[in-house]
């Protein structure tokens, strides 16, 4: 629990984070963080060192905390490979043989013949015929069934609730981050559904050129039996997360039909009740950026990722909510002083008039993401952000 002095300093970010995403200038431009398991390599533990042990856990905060300065965000890491284990080391996203990344890997299962099926009972066809065919560790016996599946149970309810939990609380009171308020149910876009889960990559592309309809049709399906609509939302002022995957991967006219109105629908759902949605540009977004034009200003927090983030400032920055400033792979190889200048540029360029955060481009996921120049980067914006 946070003390009465703790509290007002996130009720103080947690208004500064408001204003931003309205288009309010602040007294300083926030600074936002999505750090990982990149924490876990800064502080030189892996995941299975850190997992169940309070010391090291907070040791892991302690050491982000202490040397950068951040005011919302995301920080904390996961990984869940207890169910790596059980599923007989098939899931799609693990931990990379440094344990510390997590990787992912995708492995589809559903057949380009199986849109029939698909499209006949949705729900029978994926614990049928799929999930037996993805994960045969759970059909084996009653009792290994069983075995396994309380694993599973066990370790992502211990993800969600303990000893982990209660060390992110107190850390993040006890510096003064505000984490974004991500209260709205999971946001699953039917198109990205089937691109995840079904077709995947290659699947779903030669899907989209050979049997369009088929996949229409399938959109639409997991559009009305699976996505949450958003259309009875109660709550205000709070967010919810998407993190798209397939429209960097789409000409504009696939994007337009096959992904954007199901897309604007979901987005103006959650506008209309005063809350937004954050989201990763992951890839690049230039041939339809100016779709964000289209949806309710202010409706989307959006983190900048392969595309020129002054491109996108001049299309949009004056219509929806960005974040930016520091490229990872460039904090990588660059020098400090080119980091710098870089940050000041952006700053400069993007922040007058509100509406921009400072961030990476990416979350900080792998082995030296979170190294020297990234904590430069965002100290020197902290103190340059100021009016």
């Amino acid at each position: 629990m946070a003390t009465p002095e703790q509290q007002k300093v996130l009720d103080e970010k947690r208004d500064m984070l408001w204003k931003a995403c309205n288009h309010i200038e602040t007294p300083y431009i926030p600074n936002y963080a999505i750090a990982t398991n990149a924490l876990l390599s800064h502080t030189g533990v892996t995941f299975d060192e850190a997992e169940g042990n309070p010391e090291i856990t907070a040791k892991v905060f302690r050491d982000f905390f202490d040397v950068v300065h951040v005011d919302t965000g995301m920080a904390g890491f996961s990984a869940t490979p207890k169910t790596y284990a059980a599923l007989g080391n098939i899931t799609e996203t693990f931990l990379a043989e440094d344990g510390v990344t997590l990787q992912h890997l995708q492995r589809p299962t559903m057949k380009p013949d199986e849109y029939p099926q698909f499209l006949e009972d949705l729900k029978g066809f994926t614990l049928n015929v799929l999930l037996p065919r993805k994960y045969p560790q759970l059909f084996q016996n009653k009792e290994e069934d069983l075995k396994n599946l309380k694993i599973i149970v066990e370790e992502a309810a211990s993800r969600m609730s303990g000893l982990y939990v209660d060390i992110q609380t107190q850390m993040y009171a006890e510096y003064g981050f505000f984490p974004l308020p991500i209260k709205l149910p999971r946001f699953i876009h039917p198109t990205d559904y089937i691109f995840d889960r079904y077709r995947g990559f290659v699947g779903t592309l030669t899907d989209l050129r050979r049997r369009p309809d088929d996949v229409k049709a399938a959109i639409n399906k997991v559009y009305q039996e699976r996505s949450y609509r958003f259309e009875d939302i109660t709550l205000t002022g709070i967010f919810a997360s998407y993190m798209p995957h397939i429209p960097c991967y789409l000409s504009p006219k696939q994007y337009y039909e096959f992904f954007f109105p199901y897309f604007k629908e979901m987005i103006s759902n959650i506008a209309a009740k005063d809350n937004k949605t954050y989201m990763l540009l992951e890839g690049r977004w230039m041939p339809f950026i100016e779709s964000y034009l289209d949806l309710p200003k202010d409706s989307c927090l959006l983190v900048v990722d392969d595309d020129d983030i002054f491109e996108v400032s001049k299309a949009i920055g004056h219509h929806q909510v960005l974040t930016g400033g520091a490229s990872l792979q460039n904090c990588r190889l660059q020098t400090k002083e080119q980091v710098i200048d870089f940050a000041k540029k952006v700053i400069d360029e993007c922040a007058p008039g509100g509406g921009f955060m400072f961030s990476t481009n990416k979350a900080m996921v792998c082995k030296g993401d979170f190294n020297q120049n990234v904590i430069d980067a965002y100290n020197f914006a902290h103190e340059y952000g100021r009016k």
